[in-house]
């Protein structure tokens, strides 16, 4: 925010957003076709443009004195947490993109076993899905800016996350009607690709990177746009914590319906009911938007 006008920063979050799973669905194409010596060399190389590129953004100089260090993570986060999170709306805004998170990991976590064991296909076909995820999120990046014309807003948040929770019961509805395939080899992507339901299949999970991408980005840039200037990397950082911790309980819930044998198709609906959770954040979040306006 420091180097964007403030009818700027929306268009230049969805970029960032957008530029992050394009990187990711760059990388994972490219694994794919690598051997891993190559991989590693490919990671240093990567790391060292990236240094570069990093080095060519103009100086932001901190907006207020420098603060001591508390070198103890716990309580250092606990308290950068617990400060940033005093202002309403960015508290909302940062357990809201902590539930969003939360549904992806489950989500991310389901892709392999739901492919092998629901779908009868191979891993190819996992990586397909996140592929999808990655455009998906992409196109729902740009596509809210385009919306909300860089205005910051949570106005479209609790719409887009219903839509997005729509579109994961569609996703479990076409998996619940694959057909069962027992002893078949597992597919590859081309065989996968001309079933039936593979079409629709694949489009119900655009549907949801496409509607989350819409529901996340206005989230992102009301942290750095609500607070003052010389705030936003501590809030940033807060955030990053709060949703590090929400994947990691995504990931633990994931493991726990597993393990009590709950069938992977039957978790997306989990996803779908936490989608609920967070069109209700989204719209106490908007809540206080306007009453924020008003004042």
């Amino acid at each position: 925010p420091q180097h964007l006008h403030d009818n700027e920063v929306l268009a230049g979050t969805g970029l960032v957003e957008a530029g992050t799973y394009i990187a990711i669905l760059a990388g994972t194409i490219l694994a794919g076709w690598i051997p891993v010596e190559v991989a590693a060399g490919g990671v240093v190389l990567t790391a060292l443009i990236g240094y570069i590129s990093g080095r060519q953004v103009p100086p932001a100089p901190p907006l207020q004195e420098a603060q001591k260090i508390d070198f103890n993570v716990f309580t250092a986060s606990w308290r950068l947490i617990r400060n940033t999170t005093r202002h309403s709306q960015v508290f909302m805004a940062i357990v809201a993109i902590s539930f969003f998170w939360t549904v992806g990991t489950v989500l991310f976590i389901q892709f392999p076993p739901l492919a092998k064991n629901v779908l009868y296909a191979s891993k190819e076909v996992a990586s397909l899905f996140l592929v999808m995820f990655s455009v998906g999120i992409a196109i729902g990046s740009m596509s809210i800016n385009a919306l909300l014309k860089g205005t910051v807003s949570a106005r479209y948040s609790p719409a887009s996350v219903i839509v997005m929770g729509l579109f994961v019961i569609a996703f479990y509805a076409v998996c619940r009607m694959w057909p069962d395939m027992p002893g078949q080899a597992l597919m590859d992507v081309s065989t996968f690709i001309v079933q039936p339901l593979a079409i629709p299949l694949l489009l119900s999970l655009l549907g949801i990177a496409v509607a989350g991408g819409m529901f996340v980005v206005p989230l992102y840039a009301f942290l750095t746009t609500v607070v003052d200037k010389s705030e936003t990397a501590r809030t940033i950082a807060a955030n990053n914590i709060v949703n590090s911790g929400a994947m990691v309980a995504g990931a633990l819930i994931a493991g726990a319906l597993s393990s009590a044998g709950v069938a992977l198709v039957d978790q997306l609906l989990l996803g779908a009911a936490m989608c609920v959770v967070s069109a209700w954040l989204g719209w106490l979040l908007y809540k206080a938007e306007k009453a924020a306006q008003a004042a």
